[in-house]
């Protein structure tokens, strides 16, 4: 065995001693290379694990934000298509102001189905329009208008009264 070389020692040493050091230092290398390379790799596992879930996460974000889109989009159809009818009611009370004073019955008749034509949630209108029709006689007709009205509004005691009344007038002219 040769002399070992120790450190402050002015002396060379041995060249096999110095080989084995190197090896030694080179074998340490390694290891701690492999050590930190398994710690990376556990790392990047670790990673990739919450990188899918952060990316399905992304994905059902933008699925839910798709769905909203779309539902405020359907909201605001709504919101334009309530505001138009709005509007149409609107010009249709004007029209039935016309039916209201129209002198002629089948004048009167023609101005309120424009009106409905309109604005057909019109329960009031619906109504005049029955009673119009019983004024001139037209039961039948009379009696869907009502019919309607009370369709649209069921608290609507006026037009409740009114198709009952043409109903019995119906019977009574049958017997």
């Amino acid at each position: 065995m040769g002399r070992r070389w120790q450190c402050g020692s002015s002396s060379q040493p041995d060249p096999q001693v110095r080989v084995n050091h190197v090896f030694l230092l080179l074998a340490g290398c390694v290891l701690l290379s492999a050590c930190s390379a398994w710690d990376g790799m556990w790392d990047l596992v670790i990673d990739r694990s919450v990188i899918e879930q952060q990316q399905a996460e992304i994905e059902r974000l933008k699925a839910e934000t798709e769905q909203i889109k779309a539902e405020t989009e359907a909201l605001r159809q709504q919101a334009r298509q309530a505001e138009k009818e709005r509007e149409d009611c609107n010009t249709a009370f004007y029209t039935f102001e016309e039916a209201r004073k129209a002198a002629d019955g089948d004048a009167a008749i023609a101005t309120y189905r424009e009106g409905l034509a309109l604005c057909p949630t019109d329960d009031v209108a619906h109504n005049e329009l029955g009673e119009l029709y019983l004024r001139l006689g037209r039961r039948d007709e009379a009696i869907l208008a009502f019919e309607e009205a009370v369709r649209l509004n069921a608290n609507f005691v006026r037009a409740q009264r009114n198709l009952q009344d043409a109903q019995q007038l119906i019977q009574e002219d049958e017997l």
